[in-house]
């Protein structure tokens, strides 16, 4: 459903003092301390953007459920999960007495172009998403304006996109090769076929993943090895024949998904001549690598720290292609991320961070289904049920808090907690495995519930809702501020920027930067 909309001067044309091409960059799980704590090592594009963006240092998601899918569409669209309808990766749906689990971006009426017929390749589509986003509004703008967007994740690639079916493509990691759906084409250009079979070759070709850090830099990182980093060898070199997982699986959890990702935007915009063309283009990048490598190694990992050198200098290649041929002060571009992340609590720990602890899920997951059974035993109202459930989960200490649906659709509380899960809350679409019961809760700040190591994300807390927000290009002055800012402020932001006039007038999201 779209919201309502002020359109002004449909297919008009592009103003002299508008930018060519609009960009919009999430590099997934980029906490908002990271460029900060790695500065010194960065020397290309994420410098440019801490160098010659506006910055804000303070800006945040609003909402508590801080995960890709929710974080992406909040950026996309200016408004929380609460009224996008985007509330999880997967959330608890209901559908009439009964509740599935339904995948953010799941549409079995548009199977994957290509693979139609293979079993467990499921169709994709934005039919989960409810509100328009800024590629929406740049083409309700201009008919003649072309949007793209382009991710390893399918569920970043589709609600960067908005609901309009322009030129979108995912990572097919099992046969390491960039899909779209029926949704939004019924055959692959020939630029994307060429693609796949040339460029994704040689890309996925690496065997060996080796350090970038110079020797020097190094100590802006935690040392390389720890027993509690994830899955094969902790330490560089990591070379893929030593691994338990698939080849493409290897290649993805390094920095080359984001190589892929930036290279397919190079041939769109030789192919489509996107910011060449008198119009306002659009161009979405979900940058993925920083969550596979977080999840595995950690934010303070030598990895990730490695991960985001090479980053930075991909990026400084981009931004330079993008000078050559929309124009050097002809683009304007945001960065953000779609959440952040927690430090590996045995790390913390160390850091003398007492409150941080792994805590086992399977044991949590016992102590949630006794304090279920208690509940659903003395029967009554559902609304009754909800209530002695949430109760009992803070007494014995399963969470640290628990809000019924009513609570939440109610307006009390009024906590900073509760507003958080009334962002993050749509009717009819649960967060947990509780919602079915009119229930949703939240774990004590520092914990972390995974298996014996990685790390993870998805609380309401500082560390997983902080995030970097940057301006920069045309329009923009240099500068940083801590004034608070949210993620939902981006589109408008970014649209107001690109001289666009065709937004919902009901946003949440405001405009922060003063636009021309």
């Amino acid at each position: 459903m779209l919201g309502a909309v002020l359109v002004v001067g449909q297919g008009c044309t592009q103003e002299s003092d508008d930018p060519n091409l609009v960009v919009l960059l999430v590099v997934d799980q980029l906490r908002g301390d990271m460029l900060s704590q790695f500065d010194e090592a960065f020397s290309g594009g994420l410098r440019r953007l801490i160098d010659e963006g506006y910055r804000y240092t303070n800006a945040s998601h609003p909402f508590a459920a801080t995960q890709t899918a929710a974080g992406h569409s909040s950026i996309s669209t200016g408004v929380p999960p609460s009224r996008s309808g985007v509330v999880a990766n997967s959330w608890s749906q209901q559908v009439g007495e009964e509740w599935r689990t339904t995948y953010s971006v799941a549409d079995d009426e548009s199977p994957i172009l290509g693979f139609e017929d293979s079993d467990g390749i499921p169709g994709r589509s934005p039919k989960n998403l409810l509100r328009s986003g800024l590629a929406d509004w740049i083409r309700e703008a201009d008919e003649n304006a072309l949007s793209v967007s382009v991710s390893a994740k399918d569920r970043s690639a589709i609600t960067l996109a908005g609901q309009t079916n322009s030129d979108v493509y995912w990572l097919l990691h099992d046969e390491a090769r960039f899909v779209t759906s029926h949704y939004y084409a019924q055959t692959y250009p020939g630029w994307v076929q060429s693609f796949n079979e040339e460029v994704m070759t040689m890309l996925v070709a690496d065997s060996v993943w080796d350090t970038e850090v110079p020797v020097e830099m190094q100590s802006l990182a935690r040392p390389d090895f720890a027993e509690y980093e994830r899955r094969g060898s902790s330490t560089f070199p990591h070379i893929s024949s030593l691994e338990e997982r698939d080849h493409y699986e290897w290649v993805f959890d390094s920095p080359k998904s984001d190589e892929a990702v930036l290279e397919l935007a190079k041939a769109a915009m030789r192919e489509l001549e996107l910011g060449q063309r008198g119009s306002v283009d659009f161009l979405a990048l979900g940058l993925s690598s920083t969550d596979y490598v977080g999840h595995l190694f950690g934010p303070l990992s030598q990895e990730q720290l490695s991960n985001l050198i090479h980053l930075d200098r991909i990026l400084g290649e981009f931004f330079s292609y993008l000078d050559a041929n929309v124009g050097e002060g002809q683009w304007v571009a945001a960065l953000s991320a779609d959440h952040g992340v927690a430090t590996m609590p045995e790390y913390a720990q160390e850091q003398g961070n007492t409150s941080a602890r792994r805590i086992n899920a399977r044991e949590r997951f016992r102590s949630r289904s006794s304090a279920l059974q208690a509940a659903l035993a003395e029967g009554g109202a559902p609304e009754d049920i909800a209530e002695r459930l949430a109760r009992q989960l803070e007494a014995d200490g399963t969470v640290a808090k628990a809000y019924t649906h009513e609570q939440l659709t109610s307006g009390e509380p009024v906590d900073s907690f509760a507003i958080l899960f009334r962002n993050s809350y749509y009717p009819g679409r649960g967060l947990g495995s509780l919602s079915r019961y009119g229930v949703e809760t939240r774990y004590a700040e520092g914990e972390l519930l995974s298996g014996a190591n990685g790390t993870s994300h998805g609380t309401p807390y500082w560390y997983d809702r902080h995030v970097p927000v940057i301006f920069f290009g045309k329009g923009i002055d240099a500068g940083v501020t801590d004034a608070p800012a949210y993620t939902i402020d981006i589109a408008p932001t970014l649209a107001r920027l690109a001289g666009i006039a065709t937004m919902p007038d009901d946003l949440d999201g405001r405009v922060i930067y003063p636009a021309r």
